[in-house]
């Protein structure tokens, strides 16, 4: 798993970075945990369950995480976010 430089939190996850680091990256049992990461086309991100992340059958040493939130709702958000930022960059 591949961090971006520059990672996108949701507003509750925010609040427990060290600690939501901390057990993605001792594969640790988080479920209330959400990844987003770089899409294939046409899709821009996908949305994983950090559960997904200690099955042994799946690849996760290539993917790049871009933003990270604690619990669905917080997931969108974050998401949310990533796209306005990038129709600003696109705009400017």
């Amino acid at each position: 798993m591949i961090l971006a430089d520059n990672l996108y939190w949701g507003k509750h996850a925010s609040e427990h970075k060290a600690y939501i680091l901390k057990n993605l990256k001792n594969r640790t049992l988080e479920p209330a945990t959400y990844v987003i990461t770089e899409a294939q086309a046409p899709n821009l991100y996908e949305i994983y369950n950090s559960t997904m992340l200690l099955n042994p059958y799946q690849d996760t040493s290539t993917m790049r995480v871009l933003g990270i939130g604690y619990g669905y709702k917080d997931t969108l958000e974050c998401l949310k976010l990533m796209i306005l930022d990038g129709i600003r960059r696109e705009s400017i």
